[in-house]
C-alpha cells in the first residue's frame, strides 16, 4: 500500500529543492521573529493612547498592522508548539501547557509533521533561537537549529526536581543571533524582548529609559474586574510593561540597521498571547487571545504596503505558512497556518483551545467570528477560576495579589453578577457580542434571539474538533497524570484553601 504521507512529503520536498535553486543567497529575505510575552496590544498604534509606544509605532508605520490577530491558546507553550508547527495542538497533541517533559512521558510530533525551522534549514537557511523554545513535544535542537554549531543533541524534557517543579532540561539558553550567521546566508531566527513578565521593579527600569509610568490611578478598570488598589496596580504594570517592550523593541531594529540587514529582513512583531491579568492569561476571553501582530518588510513593500492597517480577523497560527510564502518557500500541506498575504486570504472563524494549566486541568475551546465569540466550556464539574499555580505560590507565600484578592471579594459576596461567574457553577456555553460588549459581560447563549448564531458557531466548533481529532477529548495516560502531580509541591494539596478542589 502507498503511504501517502510519506509521497506528499516527497513531492514538498522535490518542490522545494526546484524552487531555491532558482534564487541566490543574496536574493533570500532574512526572517526574524521578535517574541513578546504575555502582553496584550495596548500600544497606541493600536488606538490605546494611555502610554506611548514611539518605537513600535514607527516599525507599524512601515509595514503591516494586524488589529484582529488571535492567539491559538491564551498561555505560551501550547501557543508556541502551534506556531512552530503551523498545526493545531488539539491535532498534533501537544495541547497541554507544558507537557510531555519527563522521560515517561514524551510526545512526540506526527510522522507527517515537522518545525518551521527545519523546513527553512531543508531551504538552505541558517536558523537560531536565542531565547527560549518551550515547545510540548520532544527534539532535538541540534535537528532544528544550525547556530550554534555545537548545540547540544539532548532530546528536551522536564524532569523533576526534589522541590516538586519541573526542571526543564534542554540545549544552551541565549543561542543564536543574527551576527553569528555566515556573510551571504539568509537566517530564519528567532529572539525575544520583553513583555509582561516580570515586572518587579518595572518601575525602576523606566527611570533608567527616562519614561514615566503610568501610575494605579491613571488606569482604567473593565467591568470584569472590581475597581480595587491591587487590580490597578496589574494593570498599571502592564501599561509599564509595554513601555518597556518599546524601548527594547527600539534597540532591536537600530541593531539591525547598523548591521546592515534593515533593507532585506522580514519581521513579524507578535505576543504569545494575552495580558497575565486574572481573566486572561490561560482563559479563552478575547482578554487572552487578542495579541498585537505587525509584520513589516522594508525590501517587499509591494506585497506589505506601509501602514496598512488590517481589521479581519486573523489567526497568530498563520505567521508559521506567511514567513515560509514570504521567503519564496513552499508551504507544507500539513499545515493549518494560512499566508496572511496571500491575494485569496480569508478566514470566517479563529479557534482557539485551552487544555491543563500547570495543575488544573480543564478543557475549554473558542470560536471566534467577525462579530461574535462563543466559548464551550466541556467541564461543567469544575469552576473556570480553580485554584491554579498562580493563586498557589501566592498563597504559599502569603504575598498579596489581585487574583487571591478577587477571590475573597468573591467568598464576602462583593463582585457584580459578571465579575462572580468565574467562580461559581459553570455554564457549558457563552456567547458574546465583540462589537457591543468587548469585555464579554453579557452571555447571550441563553438568550432566545441568538439562537441561530449560538446554532451556527456550536456548528462551527464541532467540525472542527471532528477535523482535528481533538487530542483533548481523549483520556490522559497515566503517566500524563503523573506529570501532572509532580508539577507543584505537595503541600498544596493539604492546604485548607485547596482540599477537596478539583486539579
Amino acid at each position: 500500500m502507498i503511504d501517502m504521507r510519506k509521497l506528499i512529503k516527497c513531492f514538498f520536498v522535490m518542490v522545494l529543492a526546484s524552487t531555491i535553486s532558482i534564487k541566490s543567497n543574496a536574493d533570500r529575505p532574512n526572517i526574524l521573529w521578535i517574541y513578546v510575552d504575555d502582553q496584550s496590544p495596548w500600544y497606541s498604534s493600536y488606538g490605546d493612547k494611555l502610554v506611548e509606544t514611539p518605537n513600535i509605532d514607527e516599525l507599524a508605520s512601515q509595514g503591516v498592522i494586524f488589529e484582529r490577530a488571535y492567539a491559538p491558546t491564551p498561555v505560551c507553550a501550547p501557543t508556541r508548539s502551534a506556531i512552530i508547527t503551523g498545526a493545531y495542538t488539539i491535532r498534533t497533541g501537544t495541547h497541554d501547557m507544558r507537557s510531555g517533559r519527563i522521560p515517561e512521558y514524551q510526545i512526540y510530533l506526527p510522522e507527517d509533521v515537522t518545525t518551521l525551522p527545519q523546513v527553512f534549514r531543508e531551504a538552505g537557511y541558517e536558523t537560531y533561537n536565542g531565547t527560549k523554545d518551550d515547545y510540548n513535544f520532544s527534539y532535538k535542537r541540534s535537528d532544528l537549529y544550525s547556530i550554534p554549531r555545537n548545540l547540544s543533541t539532548k532530546l528536551v524534557y522536564s524532569e523533576g526536581s526534589s522541590s516538586g517543579y519541573g526542571k526543564q532540561v534542554k540545549g544552551p539558553q541565549g543561542a543564536g543571533d543574527w551576527r553569528d550567521v555566515p556573510n551571504n546566508q539568509p537566517f530564519f531566527g528567532q529572539m525575544q524582548v520583553a513583555g509582561g513578565k516580570s515586572v518587579g521593579n518595572i518601575n525602576e527600569v523606566l527611570a533608567n529609559y527616562g519614561a514615566r509610568p503610568i501610575a494605579p490611578k491613571d488606569v482604567s478598570v473593565p467591568g470584569q474586574y472590581p475597581d480595587t488598589p491591587l487590580v490597578r496596580q496589574h494593570i498599571a504594570d502592564h501599561y509599564n510593561s509595554i513601555q518597556r517592550t518599546d524601548h527594547e523593541v527600539g534597540q532591536t531594529i537600530a541593531r539591525l540597521k547598523a548591521d546592515g540587514l534593515w533593507d532585506n529582513t522580514i519581521i513579524f512583531l507578535f505576543s504569545d498571547h494575552g495580558s497575565d491579568l486574572p481573566r486572561s492569561k490561560e482563559f479563552c476571553y478575547i482578554e487572552g487571545l487578542h495579541v498585537p501582530l505587525i509584520v513589516v518588510a522594508p525590501g517587499m513593500q509591494d506585497t506589505l504596503k506601509p501602514g496598512t492597517r488590517r481589521t479581519d480577523i486573523v489567526d497568530l497560527l498563520d505567521i508559521a505558512a506567511s514567513s515560509l510564502a514570504l521567503a519564496g518557500v513552499p508551504i507544507p500541506a500539513y499545515m493549518d497556518s494560512k499566508n496572511l498575504f496571500d491575494k485569496d486570504y480569508s478566514r470566517d472563524y479563529v479557534f482557539s483551545s485551552a487544555d491543563r494549566m500547570s495543575n488544573v486541568i480543564d478543557r475549554v475551546r473558542s470560536v471566534i467570528s467577525p462579530r461574535y465569540h462563543y466559548i464551550r466550556n466541556f467541564m461543567t464539574d469544575r469552576p473556570l477560576f480553580n485554584w491554579g499555580h498562580r493563586e498557589m505560590h501566592a498563597l504559599s507565600k502569603n504575598e498579596p495579589t489581585s487574583f487571591l484578592e478577587i477571590r475573597n471579594l468573591y467568598k464576602e459576596g462583593k463582585l457584580t453578577p459578571a465579575q462572580a461567574a468565574g467562580y461559581g457553577p459553570r455554564v457549558a456555553e457563552e456567547l458574546y457580542d465583540l462589537k457591543n460588549d468587548p469585555n464579554e459581560l453579557i452571555n447571550l447563549a441563553v438568550d432566545p434571539a441568538y439562537q441561530k448564531t449560538l446554532d451556527e458557531m456550536r456548528a462551527q466548533l464541532e467540525g472542527w474538533i471532528e477535523e482535528t481529532d481533538d487530542k483533548g477529548q481523549h483520556p490522559r495516560s497515566e503517566a500524563a497524570m503523573n506529570e501532572i502531580l509532580g508539577r507543584f509541591p505537595k503541600s498544596w494539596l493539604k492546604s485548607p484553601e485547596f482540599v477537596g478542589k478539583d486539579i
